[in-house]
Formats: C-alpha cells, structure tokens, sequence
C-alpha cells in the first residue's frame, strides 16, 4: 500500500538526516569533534527526535488503515438488485406482543363455543385436534386491561419549573426614599437625628440710615432639637425536619429560607408605607373633580403647600393601587391625557404605562406602593423621611434529639419624619376606581396555621 504523502515526506527528511550525520562522522578521522561539526550533530539530533514524534502516530495511521482494508477484502461482496433496482419495500404493520388477532372472533351463542372448545381438544373427531378452533378459541378469550391506574406504584410525579411564588419582595416606597440607611453599630432601643428648630436672626440695624450706627443688631439663638427614632424588630421562625430538607427536590430549605427573606421585605415595606401615611398629619388637599383639570390643581396646590412646610421642592408622588389606576386614566377631551411617551406628545402632563408603576405625575415621578390603604396620595419630599435598617438574617439552630432544624429570619427597622407638614395628604374624589380585595390565594385550610400576614403577604402569600 502507497504511504501517506506526509509519512513519506517526514520518512525522506529524516533519511537524509541520518546520512548527514553518518558523512560527518567520516571526516573525523584521530581527531576531536569540532565546536562547528559537534553543532551540525546536535541540531540533526534534535531535528530527528522531532521527526520522530510526527512519524509514530502517522505510521499508527497507516497500520490501522492497512487493517480495515483486509477485512474489508475478506468480506463477501453483496450482490447488485436485480434489474439495478431496489425492491419495493413491504409496508410494516402493527402487531400484538402476544400473537393474537386483534379481529378476535365473535361466537353467536355459548353452544357455538362450546363446540369449537370441543373440536380445539380432539374430543369430536376422536382424538384429531381441530388446530383452527384452537386458534379461535384463544383469540376469544378476555384479555385483562393493564392500566395507569393500576401502576401508581411506579409512576413517577415529576415536577415541571420552578415553584409558583405568588409575593412581590420589592419595597417601592423604601426605595423611592433612597434604600433604608444602616442602623448597624448604632446603640439602644431609640436614637435620634438632630433638626434645627430654631435658626438665628438677621434683620435691619434701626434706626434706618446713618442714625442707626452702633445700635444693637437683632439676635437669636438657634436651637437644636432631637428627632427621635424606635428600633422595631422583624423576623419569622420555621422548625423543619431534616428529612424535608434531604429529601426534597428542589430542596425545601432554599424554597423556605427565599420565602422568609421575601415576607421579611413585604412586612417592613408595610410597617414603614403605614407610618409614613400616618405621619403626613398636614391638612389634606382635596381634588375637586376626578379630571386633568382637578387633579392638576390639587397637586399643584399641595406642592406648594409641601413646600412650605418643608423648605424642599416635592420630588415625589406617593399613591396606592386606585389612585394610580386613577391618574393613568385621565383623559383630556378626545386624548389620553398621560401618554407613555412625552417626547411624541409635546405638552402631556406625564407618563404612565399599564404594564409597570413607572411613570410621573407634572414632572414629579409618581410612587406606586401597594402596601398602601385604598385612597392615598401623599406628596413630598424624599429626603425628609427617612428609614433605618438592620437585617439580621438567617439564624438557625440544629435540634439532634429530634432530627430538626429551627431557623429564624429578622432584622431591625425604625423610621421617622424630619418635617412632618412638608407631606401633604391628597383627599380623592369621587369617581376613583374600587380595588379588588380577593383575600388569600390559595390559602391552605390549615387550622393550625397562624392568621396570614397583613398586608401585600397576605393577598399574595
């Protein structure tokens, strides 16, 4: 068999390279080999090992090819078609395991069956078995139905997707505030943040003009108060045994630790939007008519009322379910009033969209927080109301004598106002859409079970 032309190749080269070492070693004849001559020997050498290592594998090639082609010759060849053409191939078709007809016979009468039950055994022709009685008789026999219903045992119950988890963890009023602040290293159940209560004066030197020299200018004292802030503490506690948590696929330890982390953040997100609403004690400014042009007074009087109480502009708008649903369905006249996009329609006095709460209000973003009561709107000033947190986290402790585990998720949060009048309740009008309060999904008919979280976890737990 002809080479590889590559094996071949690597086979001459390094031919010739062992007779340039065999012509070298001619020339030296009672002498040393020369610094040129010994270089000439060492970088053959090296050439051929590298030959070498191309070779072998080539060569395993070779010999592997030269096998497949004897067994190849040693096989009979098959013979052509007939006529250079493939016979039609025979349509297959469906048979029992068993070998019985499924067109099974149908006998008349009992007696019918009796007889050819008779003639199957030899017992009407003296002994001579009638073979295609027999047949029939065993096609007509009942065959008993295997069902699914009678392999429970070993069907599996897969589980298709991850667990269905009907909760929203996101805290939009805590995050329109800028996050809560760390409260970690801060020490006692109450701290407090320092306000000016009373600045100092500035005022004219009396009496006005040159008579007024070297009089006493007005003078006050600035005063300092504390703004005091509570410590609240949050947390749930599960004991789980350990065959759930080995036991269970996906692992009921990672689906129960998430969903504590989650109710941890709806239940802070709810303590924190209540006593906020509850701290906007400002006189509320009612919107006459649920229209543009109602609303459009109603907050720009209560921005300037925030402003007032708080020396800040307003930068948010904070709202609840229904009163968002309210102001994404303003319309002006023959025209959606909030369009989605502003920069299409020069003018529109906000941005709304049914698939998300993001959007604003005349410029102003408006905050959609579900924890909050059917009816709130509350404008103001984010950064005079802040929120303090510390998030223990995950605490666990292991219960041998009963193969459990107990573990407990919390954390510590307070809040507070820094200008209570700077937050200007809206009172809604008539009109406004009615929120749909359906109670716990799905809720579990436990009777042991503890009454189900307020708020967002309990309509979404």
């Amino acid at each position: 068999m002809a080479r590889n032309i590559v094996l071949q190749r690597l086979l001459d080269e390094r031919d010739t390279l062992v007779d340039t070492i065999e012509n070298v070693l001619m020339q030296v004849e009672g002498r040393d080999l020369t610094d040129a001559e010994q270089q000439v020997l060492e970088r053959t050498r090296e050439r051929i090992k590298e030959l070498d290592a191309q070779i072998k594998p080539l060569e395993e090639y070779e010999r592997v090819r030269d096998a497949h082609r004897d067994t190849r010759a040693d096989l009979a060849p098959v013979p052509p078609p007939p006529n250079g053409r493939v016979p039609d191939r025979v349509p297959a078709e469906p048979r029992r395991m068993d070998g019985i007809d499924p067109n099974a016979p149908t006998y008349r009468s009992a007696g019918a069956y009796v007889v050819d039950y008779l003639r199957a055994f030899g017992m009407m022709e003296r002994g001579v078995r009638d073979e295609s009685a027999m047949a029939r008789v065993v096609q007509s026999r009942a065959v008993a139905d295997q069902k699914t219903t009678d392999s429970t045992g070993i069907l599996p119950t897969p589980i298709v997707g991850s667990v269905v988890n009907l909760i929203d963890a996101t805290r939009p009023f805590i995050s329109s505030l800028g996050g809560s602040k760390p409260m970690g290293g801060i020490p006692g159940a109450t701290f407090t943040r320092p306000k000016i209560t009373q600045h100092t004066t500035v005022g004219q030197q009396v009496p006005a003009g040159g008579a007024g020299e070297k009089t006493q200018l007005p003078s006050q004292k600035m005063v300092v108060s504390p703004v005091s802030f509570s410590k609240n503490t949050y947390g749930g506690t599960v004991d789980i045994s350990r065959q759930d948590i080995d036991w269970t696929d996906p692992s009921a330890w990672d689906i129960l630790i998430s969903d504590l982390a989650n109710v941890y953040a709806v239940q802070t997100e709810t303590a924190c939007s209540a006593a906020f609403k509850a701290a906007a004690t400002a006189t509320p400014v009612a919107v006459a008519t649920n229209d543009l042009k109602g609303w459009t007074l109603a907050l720009y009087t209560a921005a300037m009322h925030s402003y007032s109480g708080g020396l800040q502009m307003p930068d948010r708008i904070w709202c609840s379910l229904d009163v968002w649903a309210a102001l994404g369905s303003l319309v002006d006249v023959a025209r959606v009033a909030i369009p989605v996009d502003t920069a299409r329609e020069m003018g529109a006095p906000g941005t709304s969209s049914i698939a998300n709460f993001s959007g604003d209000m005349l410029g102003v973003p408006r905050i959609v927080c579900p924890t909050f009561a059917s009816g709130t709107c509350i404008v103001g000033p984010s950064g005079l109301y802040e929120v303090y947190e510390e998030v223990i986290g995950l605490l666990s402790v292991i219960e041998p004598s009963i193969l459990g585990v107990q573990v407990a998720y919390g954390g510590y949060l307070a809040q507070g106002s820094l200008a209570a009048p700077a937050f200007i309740p809206l009172t809604m009008p008539s009109g406004m859409p009615t929120a749909l309060d359906t109670g716990p999904v799905d809720a579990p008919a436990d009777a042991d079970a503890p009454a189900a979280p307020s708020g967002r976890a309990a309509k979404q737990a």
